[in-house]
């Protein structure tokens, strides 16, 4: 996974410039890492294309707009031609799809990350 794709990745997810977005590079770090940690023993990483570098930079660009929700400057989502017009909580559901979408896309070449066991308490 090239970091340097991740993060041109993200800007274009933002809408940022290189260097409105260096203070983020952060962001795109720990997302690479936290993907780099899920990968199954198993996959050919060579053979899933971009598809980890679009998972990583839209972890990024999710874990981007919860954070500017908290301060009041979300922005459009911009890929390319496409723009989605989002605030608040819309660009927050929207980031979160565009994300879901990139992991499943990757999920051949990822670990699941487990479930969750519930029950009904015995009274």
């Amino acid at each position: 996974m090239d970091r340097e794709n991740v993060f041109e990745l993200f800007c274009r997810l933002t809408g940022l410039g290189t260097s409105e977005a260096e203070s983020l590079v952060f962001l795109c770090d720990t997302a690479c890492d936290y993907v780099l940690s899920r990968i199954r023993n198993d996959a050919d990483i060579n053979a899933a294309g971009d598809s980890l570098e679009l998972a990583a930079a839209s972890l990024a660009y999710y874990r981007f707009v919860l954070w500017s929700v908290t301060d009041g400057s979300v922005g459009d989502i911009r890929v390319g031609d496409i723009s989605v017009k989002a605030s608040g909580i819309n660009a927050v559901a929207a980031a979160e799809k565009l994300c879901r979408g990139a992991f499943d896309s990757a999920a051949a070449y990822l670990e699941d990350e487990g479930f969750v066991f519930g029950g009904i308490p015995y009274e």
